[in-house]
């Protein structure tokens, strides 16, 4: 039996990458848009036990600041994957991670935007490739996060601060004034900062023309319209907020136009 409406829903890199894997005729702008919110994280140190592993890890956020292109969410993450985002070696290393019951945490994300040459591809075996590169702004969001989130902690009683924008990335309490100067850009180089994401976004960006998207505003291929797509693949760019209440939202939305189109569709 063959199906008579396909629903793509696999994230932006899963339904993109099957999209680029296909042999249908796929808009040119398939996999384009890619966008990601990347993150790090900051870790201060207090000098007494603090209860920030105790209770929903993330109960605060900052979005005041999306002007200056950056997000900040409370967190607090398990110690293995805390002591990958930090930086160092060693016995520098291992002295943060005893400090472990001390230590407070803020995610910063930057507001990247959708750029030429930012996008998602897929390689020889079919597996999904990110094409990603910092822009000055994108770099920028990360740099204001970080001093923010260094004021933060600073008001909140800690004593040092590890920030990944420093070199040395160690900032003592006496150093609160001298943030501006200490977390700077000069110290970004891609592949020596550990950076994430949870949200990637865009590859099958929604739009009103084939020219420049690759479904409808609501989630239907150009061209094809018993395949929808409805994931966070459709955005054409980066939201300045997280994005999950928009991706559902968005699912939600595809949802309605099949049950709009079912009857001409299924015949």
């Amino acid at each position: 039996m063959q199906a008579k409406i396909v629903v793509c829903a696999g994230g932006a890199l899963g339904s993109t990458a099957l999209l680029l894997r296909s042999p249908l005729s796929a808009p040119r702008s398939l996999g384009s848009g890619f966008t990601c919110h990347p993150a790090l994280i900051l870790v201060a140190e207090h000098a007494q036990a603090i209860s920030n592993d105790v209770g929903h890890p993330k109960s605060y956020f900052v979005d005041r600041a999306a002007d200056e292109a950056f997000l900040l969410e409370t967190c607090m993450y398990f110690p293995f994957t805390t002591a990958k985002a930090l930086t160092g070696f060693g016995a520098d290393h291992s002295a943060i991670m005893h400090a472990f019951p001390r230590l407070q945490m803020v995610l910063v994300l930057a507001c990247d935007h959708a750029t030429p040459g930012n996008r998602i591809a897929v390689d020889r075996a079919g597996q999904p490739v990110v094409h990603y590169h910092f822009t000055r702004e994108t770099t920028g969001g990360l740099v204001h996060g970080s001093r923010a989130s260094a004021r933060i902690f600073f008001a909140a009683g800690a004593v040092r601060v590890y920030t990944p924008f420093a070199d040395p990335p160690l900032l003592e309490r006496a150093e609160a004034s001298r943030i501006d100067e200490r977390i700077s850009e000069r110290h970004f180089r891609e592949g020596s900062v550990s950076v994430s994401s949870a949200h990637p976004m865009g590859g099958c960006r929604m739009g009103a023309s084939v020219a420049d998207s690759v479904t409808d505003s609501w989630g239907t291929m150009h061209g094809l319209p018993w395949l929808r797509v409805a994931d966070a693949s459709l955005f054409p760019d980066s939201l300045e907020i997280n994005p999950y209440l928009t991706i559902m939202a968005l699912a939600d939305r595809v949802a309605e136009g099949i049950v709009r189109d079912a009857a001409a569709l299924l015949g």
